[in-house]
């Protein structure tokens, strides 16, 4: 299977930064905000590869925030000790998640930088003037001009020029906000950015001349930002660390006791990371209620199968996992979901994913249960084979299933 990293790992980046945004089914557009404004703020002024590297750490530098209760742009916009002391760690959680894909290292290093003030009152380093990245200058600056145009109150250039002006000195520097705002005023740029409904457009037009980052054919880098996304995917709901990965690893292994081609195996695998990434549009407070969820609620979290499905759509190179990512609850008898696919209607991939989320869920701690043991979750799937898993792969499944409880 040949699949083009670097292509596929920027498409992935930008799917990550679109959906990550959503909050109540609408797109704030946060972080394609504040890279295309980092982008043209330091156009012209760093190397075409710093550019890149701008560009990327604008669309990752909140993804350490994935995890708040709420979006982290209501943080932001508040200036109380509670969301200050929630905050303080999300560039370096953030950081940290970003230095594991390949390529990203001074990605990563912008990002840790991204909330440094130039007086020292920023975090989390209390970094000083020439201390901090100019990257990572431009993007400050970038950030508290989204976060004031996310109130709503400043839509006017004069107004928020008279807000940011404010932080002078203090946030960012004279020349930069010098800079920043002749290049608002340029020809129609800001008139156009206020408006959510074009920043789509724009964001393509930015990032079609900023390019990609250029990642290597001789490393796994789509499986290790597939991992980076398992870990931002299952963040989003405490109760669920480390699941997309597990559910990655049992499918690999059963895949690997099928005497599949590798070709498959590796398709496997990687749906195994994503099969969740609907989840992450789906209300943390239905993802961790304490008690059984009510009908309505229920079918709520149903959606996330199908949000998998139309996520995948923005990853034109992973279209082959997309069918196995959305299937993953697609039952053997036809009673799953979205689709209800019967038997062999699902792909093979699909109905082995189906038996390792079933299992690692079962044996998982959950907000209204306790888990059970390997030993008798495995009595359940033997239970629900021929009817929610296939029983072929069943029968597989389970020896390997049961050696994880020694």
């Amino acid at each position: 299977m040949r699949v083009n990293p670097t292509k596929t790992v920027n498409e992935l980046i930008s799917a990550l930064s679109y959906i990550s945004d959503i909050e109540k089914g609408l797109n704030i557009y946060h972080a394609w905000r504040v890279a295309i404004l980092s982008s043209q703020f330091a156009k012209n002024r760093v190397s075409a590869q710093m550019l890149k590297y701008i560009f990327y750490a604008g669309l990752l530098h909140d993804i350490g925030g994935v995890g708040f209760p709420s979006h982290i742009i209501h943080y932001l916009k508040r200036h109380d000790k509670m969301s200050r002391h929630l905050l303080l760690s999300h560039p370096i959680i953030g950081a940290q998640l970003v230095s594991n894909i390949p390529e990203m290292t001074e990605v990563a290093k912008l990002i840790l930088d991204h909330h440094e003030w130039l007086n020292g009152q920023g975090y989390p380093r209390a970094k000083t003037k020439n201390k901090i990245p100019f990257g990572s200058q431009v993007i400050r600056l970038a950030d508290s001009i989204d976060i004031a145009l996310q109130t709503g109150r400043y839509h006017n250039l004069k107004k928020l020029k008279d807000k940011m002006s404010l932080n002078i000195n203090k946030e960012y520097s004279k020349k930069l906000f010098a800079l920043a705002f002749a290049i608002l005023k340029e020809g129609k740029f800001f008139n156009r950015i206020v408006r959510r409904r074009n920043i789509p457009i724009i964001f393509q037009e930015i990032k079609d001349r900023v390019s990609f980052i250029h990642i290597p054919f001789k490393i796994d880098a789509i499986g290790k930002t597939l991992e980076f996304l398992a870990q931002v995917i299952d963040m989003r709901h405490p109760y669920a660390s480390g699941h997309s990965l597990r559910v990655s690893r049992y499918a690999l292994a059963i895949a690997l006791a099928m005497n599949l081609d590798h070709d498959e195996v590796t398709r496997i695998r990687w749906a195994g990371l994503i099969h969740d990434i609907g989840k992450i549009n789906v209300s943390r407070y239905i993802m961790n209620k304490p008690k059984k969820l009510t009908k309505k609620e229920f079918e709520e979290v149903k959606k996330h199968a199908s949000l998998t499905q139309k996520i995948m759509e923005m990853l034109p190179s992973l279209k082959e996992i997309a069918l196995a990512a959305s299937s993953h609850h697609e039952y053997f008898d036809g009673s799953g979901y979205p689709q209800g696919l019967k038997g062999n209607q699902a792909p093979l991939s699909a109905r082995i994913l189906v038996i390792c989320d079933a299992f690692d869920a079962m044996t998982s701690n959950r907000p209204y249960r306790a888990p059970l043991s390997p030993t008798a979750a495995c009595h359940q799937l033997n239970k629900l084979s021929g009817k929610q898993f296939d029983p072929q792969i069943t029968k597989i499944a389970i020896p390997l299933f049961k050696n994880l409880g020694l």
